[in-house]
């Protein structure tokens, strides 16, 4: 890349730049909160997202003040709730050490957590205007194919794109430089079918001198593990049972009731005798597909309308009914299950069971019999709202 070309990019970025609601006024706040939620998530989604949130979490303070449980709702859809979680704990952290205020040097920044080194740089050239040039999957592939690298193994050509954008990027537009290039990878660059004629890089990429854009880079191949677990949506006087993950994947969301699918026979000798209708009578809703990064869950939801005063364990309900068995231990004992047998239901590593145990129940999570008008308030992962709002308005 020459500096004419520099010149050209942002000619080009000026012309067919796509603004975005973070973009119009880039205060290192609004900048933070779009860095994150676009890590893992396609720009489309996060849009509405981004608006939404700075009307409920206008600043630092805000986002500090507000709990957990509102700021995983407000984050729902978007996947990945870690993210949200640092979010909250980096906001608590810059008012406790930084006066609200987010620091403009780099290994301050690093400091906040969930911060890596691309969110930094991102923050530092676009809220700050300071010569930081960022690396993202699109200037990634953007280097690549200039360089026509048909392997990029990580660190060592990362260092060396770096160390060149380095040279390049204009110290009195840092950050239109970023953000142009990182549209140029989105729009023009793509990784199917690259439109080079539009490019303003063109003259000095070599893939397109050699006819490689297809080949670079090369398509990836991921294996996908794929489990199935049946879903238990339990309603009893207006309520439905849930569950909310105390530690891991999905931690502070709240779950419906799952079992892996081969080993549900106990669990419905259990329920039979506490169902309202005849057992025949499960109403079977829509399969879902619960979608991670190297696995996908096929979910299989029931529902079964159960006799007034069921009730799962929790310390803090009365239990109107003690002969009534307790409902929970049953999900605990299924994962319980999978744990001990060394692997997963569906014959995966022990390995395999452990991720797999993202919507088990764990001995500290916690159970709620949840009114059925109050879903709302209740975060969960976007497949699971899906499934609540699979059930039948005569139950509502």
């Amino acid at each position: 890349m020459t500096a004419s070309e520099v010149s050209g990019l942002l000619d080009w970025f000026s012309e067919w730049g796509i603004s975005y609601p973070w973009g119009d006024n880039p205060t290192p706040y609004r900048v933070w909160i779009s860095e994150i939620m676009l890590q893992q998530t396609v720009v489309t989604a996060a849009i509405d997202h981004f608006k939404r949130w700075m009307e409920l979490f206008p600043s630092v303070d805000a986002l500090a003040a507000a709990d957990e449980q509102t700021v995983l709702k407000a984050w729902e859809g978007l996947g990945y709730y870690s993210r949200a979680r640092n979010l909250r704990k980096g906001a608590i952290y810059l008012k406790e050490y930084h006066g609200s205020l987010l620091p403009d040097d780099y290994k301050s920044l690093l400091k906040i957590p969930g911060v890596g080194d691309y969110t930094a740089r991102a923050v530092l050239s676009l809220a700050f205007g300071k010569a930081y040039p960022v690396l993202d999957a699109n200037v990634r592939r953007i280097g690549q194919r200039l360089w026509a690298r048909a392997e990029w193994s990580g660190k060592t050509e990362d260092e060396e794109l770096m160390k060149a954008l380095e040279e390049l990027i204009p110290h009195d537009q840092p950050g239109a430089f970023n953000c142009a290039l990182m549209q140029l990878g989105q729009q023009v660059c793509r990784v199917r079918s690259p439109e080079c004629s539009l490019c303003p890089l063109k003259e000095s990429c070599r893939c397109r001198e050699l006819g490689l854009q297809a080949e670079i880079p090369a398509p990836k191949k991921r294996k996908v593990k794929e489990k199935s677990s049946n879903l238990y949506l339990l309603i009893r006087d207006g309520r439905i049972l849930l569950t909310r993950r105390a530690s891991g994947i999905g931690q502070g969301l709240w779950f419906i009731p799952s079992l892996p699918a081969e080993i549900e026979e106990d669990f419905l000798s259990t329920l039979e005798p506490l169902i309202d209708h005849s057992p025949e009578e499960v109403l079977v809703l829509e399969e879902r597909f619960h979608l991670y990064t190297t696995w996908k869950e096929k979910l299989s939801p029931r529902m079964y309308r159960l006799k007034s005063g069921t009730r799962a364990v929790s310390s803090d309900l009365e239990i109107s009914k003690p002969d009534f068995p307790d409902l929970s231990e049953h999900f605990r004992a299924g994962s319980a299950a999978v744990a001990v047998s060394g692997g997963s239901a569906d014959g995966t590593s022990a390995a395999g069971a452990t991720e797999g145990s993202v919507v088990r129940p764990g001995e500290q999570d916690l159970w709620e019999w949840v009114p059925l008008s109050a879903l709302d308030d209740y975060p969960t992962p976007s497949v699971y709202r899906k499934i609540l709002k699979d059930i039948p308005s005569l139950f509502l």
